[in-house]
Order: C-alpha cells, then sequence, then structure tokens
C-alpha cells in the first residue's frame, strides 16, 4: 500500500510538472490590463435589506351590493383611473328618480310661494294706505301684516326643503359613481377577492393592488452609522440579488426610528422600475459611503475574479525577454463604489498591472500579451464621490 502511495504521489507530480511545462509553451494570451491606483475615495460599507411597494393595498367597495363585474384578475396591470369592479346601481337609481320627482315638486311649490308672497306684499302696500285714511280697522291691517309674514316664512321654508332634496341628489350622484370602483395609483392586481354574483358589503376589498413604477428599497443599518450614512448616501447603486441588474437610487431618506432589539434603523432608498422587474420582497444590497474620503488602492470590478469565498486578481509581472507573465495575487476586497473595488493586498502598489479583460480564462503563470487600457479609475472615482454626495 505504502509503495502503490508513493507511485501515485509520483505520477500527480510528473503531470503536474507537465501541466506547468505545457502552460509554459503555450503561445502569450491577448488580454487587457489597467494599473492599480491609489487614490481619494470615500469609505463603503455594505448593507442589506429588501424591496417594498411605494403603495400597497386593498382597492375596497364603497357601497353595499350586488357585485356585477370585477374587470381584473391576478398579475394584471392597471393604470390609475381605470375600472377595476362595478356594482349593481339599480336601487340608487331609483332613488335618484324619486328625489328627481321631489326636487321638480319643490320648485313648482317655490314658484306657488313667491306668488303667494308677491300678492301678500300688494295686500300689505294697500293696507298701510288705508290704514293712514282710517280707510280699515287696525285689526284689518295687522291681519294682512300677518299673511305677509306667513308667506315669507312658507317660501323660506320651501327653498330650504329644495335645498335638502338638491343636496340629498348630489349625495346619490356621488354613490351612483361610487358603484364603479377605479383604480387609485398605477399598479398590479396580486390578489382577486371577489366574484360576479357575490354580495359585496362596503370597506369589503375587490382586489389586492401594489403599486409599479417606483419602488423602494429598505436597508438595515446599524445606528453607528446614523450620522455618516444620512450625510454622504444619496444617489447610490443598489444591486437586486435576484436578478443581474442594478439601480440607482433618485432618492433617500432615513427612518427616525431604532430597534430597541437589533440596534438598527431604516434607510429607505427610491429607485425607478417602470419595466417591472423589481418585485417587492426581493432581497438587494447596497454599498453606502458612511465618511469623508480617505487614500486607497481601487481597481476595476472586472479585475476581481470570486471564487469559493476567495478574491483574487491576476497581476501581469514582466518575464524573461520582455515577456509577461499572470500571476494569480489574492486581494481583500474593503468596500465597492458603482465601478470600483477598493482593495487592500501588500502584494500590489501604485501602478502594477491587473488584467480586467480575458482574466476568466488565465491559469497562474500564463504567458500574456497585454494591451494596457487609458487610466480611468481615478475619473470614475471623482464621479463617484460627486455622485454620493
Amino acid at each position: 500500500m505504502k509503495k502503490m502511495s508513493r507511485i501515485m504521489m509520483l505520477a500527480l507530480a510528473a503531470i503536474a510538472l507537465m501541466s506547468s511545462s505545457a502552460i509554459a509553451q503555450m503561445p502569450p494570451t491577448a488580454v487587457r490590463a489597467v494599473a492599480v491606483k491609489q487614490q481619494e475615495v470615500e469609505p463603503h460599507h455594505r448593507f442589506t435589506g429588501s424591496l417594498k411597494a411605494v403603495a400597497r393595498g386593498s382597492v375596497a367597495a364603497l357601497e353595499d351590493g350586488r357585485v356585477l363585474e370585477v374587470t381584473v384578475r391576478e398579475g394584471a396591470t392597471v393604470k390609475e383611473g381605470d375600472v377595476i369592479a362595478r356594482i349593481d346601481s339599480r336601487r340608487l337609481a331609483a332613488q335618484k328618480g324619486e328625489l328627481e320627482a321631489a326636487y321638480g315638486t319643490a320648485e313648482a311649490l317655490i314658484a306657488q310661494r313667491e306668488a303667494e308672497l308677491r300678492q301678500a306684499n300688494l295686500d300689505m302696500e294697500r293696507s298701510t294706505s288705508l290704514i293712514r285714511n282710517n280707510a280699515i280697522s287696525q285689526q284689518q291691517f295687522e291681519r294682512a301684516e300677518t299673511e305677509l309674514t306667513i308667506a315669507k316664512a312658507k317660501l323660506e321654508t320651501d327653498r330650504r326643503r329644495l335645498d335638502e332634496i338638491r343636496r340629498q341628489l348630489e349625495l346619490i350622484n356621488v354613490r351612483l359613481d361610487d358603484t364603479e370602483v377605479h383604480a387609485p395609483y398605477d399598479g398590479q392586481v396580486i390578489s382577486r377577492h371577489t366574484e360576479p354574483g357575490e354580495w359585496i358589503r362596503a370597506g369589503e376589498p375587490f382586489v389586492t393592488l401594489v403599486s409599479t413604477g417606483k419602488i423602494e428599497a429598505w436597508l438595515e443599518i446599524p445606528e453607528r452609522y446614523a450620522g455618516t450614512v444620512s450625510q454622504y448616501a444619496q444617489s447610490v447603486p443598489v444591486n437586486i440579488i435576484g436578478t443581474d441588474r442594478k439601480f440607482v437610487s433618485t432618492s433617500a431618506k432615513r427612518i427616525h426610528d431604532v430597534h430597541a432589539r437589533t440596534r438598527t434603523f431604516q434607510y429607505v432608498l427610491t429607485l425607478n422600475a417602470e419595466d417591472a422587474v423589481l418585485t417587492p420582497g426581493m432581497s438587494v444590497v447596497a454599498w453606502l459611503p458612511t465618511g469623508p474620503s480617505e487614500k486607497s488602492l481601487t481597481v476595476p470590478k472586472d479585475a476581481v475574479i470570486r471564487s469559493a469565498g476567495i478574491s483574487y486578481v491576476y497581476k501581469a509581472v514582466a518575464g524573461e525577454e520582455g515577456t509577461k507573465t499572470a500571476v494569480r495575487t489574492p486581494v481583500k476586497v474593503k468596500f465597492e463604489t458603482s465601478d470600483l473595488v477598493v482593495i487592500d493586498s501588500p502584494q500590489l502598489a501604485d501602478g502594477d498591472l491587473v488584467v480586467v479583460e480575458g482574466n476568466e480564462r488565465l491559469m497562474p503563470g500564463m504567458a500574456i500579451a497585454v494591451t494596457v487600457e487609458p487610466d480611468q479609475t481615478s475619473q470614475t472615482a471623482a464621479n463617484m464621490a460627486a455622485k454620493t454626495r
């Protein structure tokens, strides 16, 4: 057994030697590289959270009645003002007809009261003239005066009755409008609660609706970052874990309430999601700036390879006769911005070349033909610093 194990070890060593020799004999692999740059970058920290809809709620009935129609099903998208459901309005329409008839009668009665008041005014004018000439008694004059007062009171009473009927008509029109239920905002139906033919009461839901368009990323932030995050983090990139998409927040706000057990507060970033890719409940990650700029080594994100929990880059090292060799160099990722990775590595320094294109097919020790990309890391860092202030 020992002899066999020794033979296997020698065979593996021979294979490794042959592999190294084969790699050395391979023609140089064309890659693109950029220089590692030490520059001023705002420190960032990784925070996690989830997406929440800006608005979510049940679209409820405002009137009792039999459901005539529910126009949407689960998954349907609606615009603000779209019809969601209709309720049988025949009883309300009948009540409206009665009120309209009463309104017409009240108008006719007012016309009669106005004519009676005109006659009472004329009688009063004549009585006033006759009483001066002692042509009528005081009792007759007082009777005319009383009839005028009664005519005014009747007209005022009927006018108030007409106004009451008018207000009842306005209310019945509102109730009739409420038998047709509209979407309160742009959204998507996630649940339907009733079907045509059922009896629904005011306050009971037709559907549950979540808003579309803008969506919010709610992040859990430790309380020690309360001052710095609020000061520096406004327009920041947010990675959606369930997709390969990245969104930049349009606004940010802090919820001024620290959780008693976790000692965290919530920081809300508003994102635009017009293409409906983002869904409430999705997990998100954001690297938020947590302080003023400081000098750090930076490389583009494409330079860093992550595998089995290890992060590394391929450094282009000068070899024999002007050739360059890919050297696998471990790095510690301190934090990320939208385009840069801030790293720490004793084997890298300002100006070293790291591979950003073609590194996925490299192996340690491979010969490489390097095309150096223009230095864009400084401008990227400056842009990020401006965006996150």
